[in-house]
């Protein structure tokens, strides 16, 4: 009976280290297949592809022909709030790559590299945020703001109201659609080491042009 107790911890333990590693390993080395995507760039009305989980995999060109040409590849996935972004070298391999809060910012630590695949710069967009996307995530869910409503998104940035911006003033604004009656949005702005309310403050939607 002992015997068995020590073989399911030992299991259970190897599971639970292999969650912990797929955790902190989102993102992957990963090298760009140049031959398949203009097969399915043929068609003229390409965007992307969706995998059997409703995964969205975005991908598009930039930069011209030849060497100075980049591939973009965006995935998003059904049930994540970030998008993996990953910008590769014309030879396929990976340029750029890290987290987007839906194109509305950088998270954690974004990596670059040669076109040898050579780690270059690592940059940790969270650093100078004490307070975290979590404690922003928990302001989100005990206002019960709506995340897939119209408007919403939230930002980070540094020196609000001020001239100059200062990375010592890091700051984070929560904007959500407040009354669709009225037509108008809400915007909390946070300090981004406190976690105090600097401002809050209503916004009519943007018009249509």
């Amino acid at each position: 009976m002992r015997l068995i107790l020590t073989y399911i911890l030992i299991f259970m333990l190897f599971n639970n280290c292999k969650a912990q590693d797929n955790s902190t390993n989102i993102l992957k080395m990963k090298t760009f297949n140049i031959k398949e995507y203009k097969k399915r760039k043929t068609n003229s009305s390409y965007d992307g592809y969706y995998l059997k989980d409703s995964t969205y995999i975005r991908q598009f060109d930039a930069g011209g022909d030849g060497i100075h040409t980049n591939y973009i590849e965006i995935v998003t996935y059904p049930d994540k709030v970030f998008q993996e972004y990953r910008v590769f070298h014309h030879n396929g391999k990976t340029k750029i790559c890290g987290l987007k809060f839906f194109n509305d910012f950088e998270k954690g630590m974004w990596k670059e590299y040669d076109e040898s695949g050579n780690l270059i710069k690592e940059t940790d967009y969270d650093a100078p945020y004490k307070f975290t996307w979590e404690n922003i995530l928990k302001i989100i869910k005990e206002r019960k703001l709506d995340m897939d409503a119209y408007g919403f998104e939230v930002t980070r940035s540094f020196g609000f109201g001020k001239q100059k911006e200062t990375k010592e003033d890091p700051f984070w604004a929560i904007t959500y659609n407040k009354s669709e009656e009225n037509m108008l949005l809400g915007v909390i702005i946070i300090d981004g080491i406190t976690g105090k309310i600097i401002k809050e403050y209503d916004e009519p939607y943007p018009s249509e042009e």
